[in-house]
């Protein structure tokens, strides 16, 4: 049996999809450009350090969609997936889509907000995915979350409890990921595979024998 695990960002797809998300809201007049630069800038390099606040930047994220139905936010993901799907993939995305539905499982599991990360799993025709859970009350975004981000730990958590409602085991699958944040998915699955890696995960690679993809050479 063949279990692959995807994370999103950087990985499957060859750019951040909350990034460009923003870039599309604004765009749409729904966020502020002039507090776009510094806020993201800001959030990205806490996330590169691993001390991101996440609650303070899914209220950042959820802001333009707060009190939304889930019915217009799936009209602006299906726009904003339609109008950055050929900037956000490349060869290796192809690659992976053909690895991916070759395999008996498939999980893409990411950090990003669960909107986003479904509308691409579906995009994709993957039938599962793993997010930031957002709360819709009412089919009404709150702007709030929840549950625990997929994040960390957090991802590796929601991945057994995944894992366990289909009869699967962690330990069992292969994991395809660009970040250290997921450094505890990469000690819990069976074979991790790494993606354009920073040099602080280069390194940790390195010194456990992962296997190393780079997008440059796909």
């Amino acid at each position: 049996m063949k279990f692959i695990i995807l994370d999103l960002d950087d990985t499957l797809l060859c750019g951040d999809c909350e990034k460009e998300w923003i870039n599309f809201l604004i765009l749409k007049g729904l966020l502020d450009g002039d507090d776009y630069s510094s806020r993201l800038s800001q959030f990205d390099i806490d996330y590169r350090k691993g001390i991101l606040n996440f609650e303070e930047y899914s209220t950042y994220i959820q802001k333009p969609i707060k009190g939304l139905s889930r019915d217009k936010v799936d009209i602006f993901i299906n726009e904003f997936i339609k109008k950055n799907i050929e900037a956000l993939t490349d060869n290796l995305t192809e690659k992976l889509l053909i690895e991916a539905k070759s395999s008996d499982n498939v999980l893409i599991a990411s950090g990003s907000h669960d909107f986003l990360v479904k509308g691409f799993a579906d995009f994709f025709q993957i039938d599962s995915s793993i997010g930031t859970p957002v709360e819709v009350k009412n089919n009404i975004f709150s702007g709030s979350l929840s549950g625990e981000p997929t994040f960390k730990d957090g991802k590796v958590r929601a991945v057994e409890k995944w894992c366990f409602d289909n009869n699967l085991k962690i330990k069992d699958s292969i994991f395809y990921s660009d970040s250290i944040n997921d450094l505890p998915m990469f000690e819990s699955c069976g074979e991790p595979i790494v993606v354009n890696p920073d040099d602080k995960l280069k390194k940790i690679a390195v010194e456990r024998s992962y296997k190393i993809i780079s997008r440059k050479l796909i």
